[in-house]
Order: structure tokens, then C-alpha cells, then sequence
């Protein structure tokens, strides 16, 4: 996904004056040729996170759409009030793109980790936050939402899911029933394996955190008696469990998370996604317990 990212923003730096990237010293390299070209529209700030944040604004302010890059921790967490103040309650026209979520940078312990973003930029007013899966909803949600007013809060990872490959002859047909799976982003990878478990629910895709229509959900799924909805999500709790909770009254929620809790043992993801029982198979498992299979 990032190297997708790289591109689509600087082909849009060469295609529209008003496009800036600022960077947190990551991707530098990446951008090498865009910062010859373009030196005013391509700058590093190192690891002046917080300056950054208010230079967007700044940026915003004056006409231009700044596209704010740095890990997740850093870009998130060590700057909320300066996405509270500058870019929530100016409510300008501004992107942050994180990436190494939620532990992908697993080797380099908690100072990296950063498994509770989604919900806290989504506490801030006027902010919309995704949780992109793979490149195909990256393009999707910059395309749309570049013009649109308001900050942007994108969530990136070094891994990405398959679902925008699944051919449509493969995707599981739609069960007369109130058992539903909602899948954030990434939380899942291979959609291939988890539809060939034949799991007796729904699944419902989605990229959309502050813009997750639970409303029309709950219309959806309001003809059930008996409604069962697992929410798998590839972070602590990004807010959609609370919606759905408040908007579909009387239905079983599970949900499938990352524990709220410091995680001190290393290694690389997988490991850590192993030891957490959020690899894919051992989601798959879990989802039989609640729904059991079709078979």
C-alpha cells in the first residue's frame, strides 16, 4: 500500500498545483525526484511531527491540499492536540496518511506500535477516517475525497488483504439470515480461504470508519429475530462495535481485536498476529464457533 501511496501522490503533485506533501522523514528516498522537481510542494520535516501539523493547516488555509505522511504513533498519538486544534477545528481540507499500523514494525517494540489511532482521530469533530485494506481502497478514498472539505485520516500497513481479487464468482452468496461478519480493512487478508470455510453468516467489506453507515445496516438486518454480528477490525476498537451496538438494539456482537494491551514480546507480525489468535486461521476458527458452517 505505501508504494501505492507514493505514486498516486506524486502523480497528483504533477497533475495539480495546489497538491503538498509533507513528510516525517519517511519515504524521503521514494520522493526523491518529486523534491527536484517541485522543492516548494516536497519537504521533509524530520521528525518535527507537531510543526508539521500546524504547517498543513497553514497550508490548507492558503488554498493548497496538504497530504501529511509519518508513522502511526508519531503522526497520531504525539500529535492529537495539534489534529484537535489545527486540522479538526479549522476543519480544512487536509490528508494524514499513517502507516505501520498497528504493529507492523513489530521488530522495533511499543514505541512503534500505534493499535489505537482509528479510534482516537475519530474522536475529533469534522475528521473522516479509514482504514485502507489494500491499494485498490487507497486510490478509491483519495480519488474521492480529495476535493472534499474536512481532514482526512488514512490508515495504512505494510500488508494488504485480497478482496478487491476475488472474482465475483467466488464471493459467497448472500444467507437469509441475521448473522453478519463486518470486516475493517485489513483485519482479514486472504478472502479466498475465508469464504471456502463455508462460515454461516454475511460478510460485510468495508474501508469506511467515521463514514460507516450502521443505520442502514440496521435496516437491512431489522426483519431477523435472532442477529449475531462479529466485527473484525485490525486495531484495538476504531468506534464501529459502538455504532452498531446503539443502532441495532437486541443482536449478539462479538468482536475480534487487537487486546488493549502493550505488546512486549517481538518479532515479526505474523508472530504477533499468531500469539494474539488474529491470523487468518485462527479467525476462521473462531468465526465457526459463533456461526458454525455450512458443510
Amino acid at each position: 500500500m505505501r508504494k501505492t501511496f507514493y505514486s498516486e501522490l506524486q502523480n497528483l503533485i504533477a497533475e495539480d498545483s495546489r497538491v503538498v506533501a509533507l513528510l516525517g522523514d519517511i519515504g524521503v528516498f521514494s520522493f526523491k525526484d518529486s523534491m527536484e522537481k517541485f522543492p516548494d510542494r516536497v519537504m521533509n520535516f524530520g521528525i518535527m511531527e507537531q510543526a508539521m501539523i500546524g504547517a498543513a493547516c497553514g497550508l490548507a488555509k492558503g488554498g493548497f491540499i496538504p497530504f501529511v505522511h509519518s508513522i502511526a504513533p508519531f503522526v497520531t498519538e504525539r500529535c492529537y492536540e495539534q489534529l484537535k486544534l489545527n486540522l479538526g477545528y479549522e476543519n480544512v481540507n487536509a490528508f494524514v496518511v499513517s502507516v505501520g499500523n498497528s504493529y507492523d514494525y513489530a521488530g522495533l517494540g511499543c514505541t512503534h506500535h500505534c493499535p489505537n489511532d482509528l479510534r482516537i482521530v475519530s474522536s475529533i469533530p469534522n475528521f473522516k477516517t479509514f482504514c485502507a485494506g489494500n491499494p485498490s481502497d487507497l486510490k478509491k478514498i483519495i480519488k474521492r475525497y480529495l476535493n472534499a472539505s474536512g481532514p482526512k485520516y488514512i490508515r495504512l500497513s505494510e500488508f494488504s488483504n485480497n478482496f478487491d481479487s476475488i472474482p465475483k464468482e467466488k464471493l459467497p452468496r448472500v444467507l437469509e439470515n441475521g448473522n453478519l461478519c463486518v470486516i475493517i480493512g485489513n483485519g482479514f487478508k486472504d478472502f479466498g480461504k475465508l469464504f471456502a470455510a463455508n462460515i454461516n453468516c454475511n460478510f460485510l467489506y468495508t474501508y469506511d470508519v467515521s463514514e460507516f453507515q450502521s443505520e442502514i445496516l440496521a435496516t437491512n438486518l431489522k426483519q431477523y429475530n435472532n442477529k449475531k454480528i462479529t466485527v473484525i477490525e485490525p486495531c484495538y476498537d476504531s468506534g464501529i462495535l459502538t455504532k452498531i451496538a446503539l443502532s441495532i438494539p437486541n443482536c449478539e456482537i462479538h468482536s475480534i481485536a487487537i487486546p488493549k494491551n502493550f505488546i512486549e514480546s517481538y518479532g515479526t507480525k505474523q508472530e504477533i498476529d499468531y500469539s494474539l489468535g488474529l491470523d487468518d486461521d485462527s479467525i476462521i476458527k473462531k468465526l465457526i464457533n459463533i456461526y458454525g458452517n455450512t458443510n
